[in-house]
C-alpha cells in the first residue's frame, strides 16, 4: 500500500512530517507530493495521472490532502482541484475529498450549509456594500469582520463603531474582496477546538484568551490551550454532525460557548495540530493514517 501526503509546501510542515512518520511506523509506503507535480493525461484511450519529474503513473491507493497552495491564480487553483479530482476518478481514496475541502475553505458557504441543516452558528452577513456594513454594525453592536478565506485569526477585526466598520469595509472592497460579518458572541474568555475523525472525537481543548483584554482565541494569536479531558455529548454531537454535513472525513471544528449553547464558528478541513498534540498528548497523525487505511481496505 502506498499513500501520498499532498501539500504545496516545498518541504513538509510539522503536521505533514507527523503523517509521513505515522505511515512509516505502520509499514505503509509514503510519498510527499506537491500539487504542481501532478500531471493529468487523458484522451485517445489514455487516462492517467502522472508524477513529475519521472512522468510515470502515480501509483498510490490513498492520499491525505493538506493544501493546494496559496496566492494562486484562479486558473492554477482550478487546475490543481481538477488534478485531485482526476486522482479520485481513478479510484484513489482522498482524505479530505477536494470538493469538501473547497466547501470548508469557504466560510460563507460552509456556515450557510450548517445553518440550513440546523447547526447553531453566529448571526452572519456577507455582502459587498460598505454603507450597509455600517448599518449592520449600528444594529448588531459588537461585530467581527473577517476575511472570507483565512486562518489563524489574521486579518480579523472586532468593532462596534459603525464609522470604523465603514472604513474597513471600504478598504476591503477596494481590494475587490467581499465583506464577511459575524455578530460577536459573548464567551467565557475561551472557545473550543474539537478534532473529529470519522465518527470519533480524537481530542478537544479550550483556547483561552491570552489576557482579559484580548478577544481572539487562536493559539497563533497567543491563546493558551487547555485539555478537555471528557467532552460532553452535546459538544461531540455538534462536531460530528458538522463534518458529516460538509462531507468531510476529518476536521478541526471551532465551537464557542454562548448564552444559548454551543455555536460553530468555523471549520478547518486541514488543521495543524502541533499545539493540540502538545496539550492533549494525542497524536492525530496515527489516528488519521489508521482511518485512511481502513477506508482503502473497505
Amino acid at each position: 500500500m502506498k499513500i501520498a501526503i499532498i501539500s504545496d509546501h516545498p518541504t513538509p510542515s510539522w503536521s505533514s512530517r507527523q503523517l509521513l512518520l505515522a505511515l512509516e511506523n505502520l509499514g505503509v509506503t509514503s510519498l510527499y507530493l506537491r500539487p504542481s507535480e501532478i500531471v493529468s493525461v487523458f484522451g485517445e484511450n489514455e487516462y492517467h495521472v502522472l508524477h513529475l519529474p519521472s512522468l510515470k503513473p502515480l501509483d498510490i491507493e490513498g492520499a491525505i490532502l493538506r493544501d493546494l497552495g496559496v496566492s494562486l491564480t484562479l486558473e492554477s487553483f482550478l487546475r490543481r482541484c481538477d488534478a485531485i479530482r482526476h486522482l479520485e476518478l481513478t479510484g484513489v481514496t482522498v482524505v479530505n475529498p477536494v470538493e469538501s475541502m473547497i466547501v470548508a475553505r469557504d466560510k460563507y458557504y460552509s456556515l450557510m450549509l450548517l445553518a440550513k441543516a440546523g447547526v447553531p452558528v453566529p448571526k452572519t452577513a456577507v455582502l459587498e456594500d460598505f454603507m450597509t456594513v455600517a448599518k449592520i454594525v449600528e444594529s448588531w453592536g459588537k461585530t467581527v469582520i473577517k476575511p472570507l478565506i483565512g486562518s489563524m485569526g489574521f486579518g480579523v477585526v472586532l468593532t462596534e463603531n459603525p464609522d470604523i466598520a465603514y472604513t474597513i469595509a471600504r478598504t476591503i472592497l477596494q481590494l475587490k474582496q467581499p465583506i464577511y460579518l459575524q455578530r460577536y458572541v459573548e464567551k467565557p474568555g475561551r472557545d473550543i477546538r474539537v478534532l473529529a475523525i470519522g465518527d470519533t472525537i480524537v481530542a478537544a481543548y479550550y483556547r483561552v484568551q491570552a489576557s482579559p483584554n484580548a478577544w481572539k482565541t487562536n493559539v497563533a494569536q497567543g491563546a493558551k490551550p487547555i485539555l478537555i479531558s471528557r467532552p460532553d455529548k452535546e459538544l461531540e454531537d455538534i462536531a460530528i454532525k458538522t463534518i458529516k454535513i460538509l462531507k468531510l472525513h476529518y476536521a478541526g471544528v471551532d465551537v464557542v460557548e454562548s448564552a444559548e449553547g454551543y455555536k460553530v464558528l468555523e471549520v478547518n478541513a486541514a488543521p495543524q495540530w502541533r499545539g493540540l498534540q502538545k496539550t492533549t498528548g494525542v497524536n492525530p497523525a496515527i489516528h488519521l493514517v489508521k482511518y485512511i487505511i481502513s477506508l482503502i481496505k473497505r
